[in-house]
Formats: structure tokens, C-alpha cells, sequence
């Protein structure tokens, strides 16, 4: 079965370009913390940290009886924070514990996380199963019975078609287009 700990260094790397061999989840993020925060006019998820929009962590907050965050509070946003958003909003969410090939549970966690609940019906539309972007027992059978070896490029395609997609219909999103498909084609299939 997949295991989320393995996903960690990769949002981080991709969501602020660091990378540390052997460094636990938390230590990459606290080294990755000054080049996490982002808050470009141009990017539809407005305020991130290390992936995390301000909506999301609000969601979050709210959903912990906090008070809703200001960019301050985004930008010191803690790791077991962080963590708990990526472990329960987007991996178990996506039933990530369940499925069999990490490399499969990787490229869908990663496609919800940077797309939303769009990315995870478009990952449904490949399985051929109702794209509802809830992820129950029907899309885990689909996504389990399907041989990852032939699964796994089918998503990977889907998902660079989607990003090309996104840019077509909204062609200021263009200046993200290289790196979404890098980021993309970062995620290599192990069987």
C-alpha cells in the first residue's frame, strides 16, 4: 500500500524548491518556510504556504474551532499544521492509505492538491467511475483493479492534457505551464 510519508519531500521540493537527502518532514519544511510563501496576482489560489492557500488553511482553522488566519498567520503557519491539511484534506481524502502503487498514489494526491476537486473528477473520467471528485469504494476498486504500469501513463497524460487545458481556456496561466508539466513529469512510475 502507498505510503504518504514518501509524498512530504516531494510537495515540498515542488512547492519551494528544497530538498534535503535523509531530512525529516518537518526540518524540510522549516528549511523550506522563507521560500514557501507566495502571493502572486497572477496565481488563482491567491496566498500559499508551501502549497496551502489561505482558503484551504481557513477551512481548516475553522473546521478547529480556530479563527479564520490573516497572510501573517499563513505565512507562520506550523508544520503539524501543514501536515494535518495535506495528510487529511488531500491524501486521505483521496483514500491514499488504500491504494496499492505508491507511484498511482502519488500522481492523484499530487493532481488534488494542485487542482482541487476538478483534478480528482478528472482522475475519475480516466477510471471511467461517476466523476463526483468524492473518492469512495467504486473509484478505489477502479483504481485498484487497473494495472498501475497501464494506469499510471494513462494519469499521467490526463494530467498534462488537463494543465494544457487550463492554460487554453485562460491563457494568463501560461506563465505556469512549464512548471506545472516539469512537476508532472517529475512523478516517475516504480512498479
Amino acid at each position: 500500500m502507498a505510503n504518504f510519508s514518501k509524498l512530504i519531500p516531494f510537495i515540498i521540493l515542488w512547492e519551494t524548491g528544497v530538498s534535503s537527502a535523509g531530512a525529516s518532514g518537518d526540518k524540510l519544511f522549516e528549511l523550506a518556510r522563507g521560500r514557501g510563501y507566495a502571493n502572486d496576482p497572477a496565481d488563482r489560489g491567491g496566498a500559499t504556504q508551501t502549497g496551502v492557500t489561505l482558503a484551504t488553511f481557513g477551512e481548516w482553522r475553522k473546521q478547529h474551532g480556530q479563527p479564520m488566519p490573516t497572510i501573517k498567520d499563513l505565512r507562520s503557519m506550523r508544520y503539524s499544521e501543514w501536515y494535518d491539511i495535506l495528510k487529511h484534506k488531500f491524501w486521505d481524502r483521496c483514500c491514499g492509505d488504500d491504494i496499492k502503487s505508491q507511484s498511482v498514489a502519488e500522481m492523484i494526491v499530487d493532481w488534488g492538491w494542485h487542482s482541487g476537486t476538478g483534478g480528482l473528477q478528472a482522475v475519475q473520467r480516466v477510471l471511467c467511475v461517476p466523476a463526483d471528485g468524492v473518492f469512495g469504494p467504486q473509484t478505489l476498486r477502479a483504481i485498484n483493479s487497473s494495472k498501475p504500469e497501464v494506469l499510471f501513463p494513462a494519469l499521467r497524460a490526463a494530467r498534462l492534457r488537463y494543465v494544457q487545458a487550463i492554460v487554453a481556456r485562460n491563457p494568463s496561466q501560461k506563465k505556469w505551464l512549464n512548471g506545472w508539466e516539469k512537476r508532472i513529469k517529475s512523478i516517475n512510475f516504480v512498479g
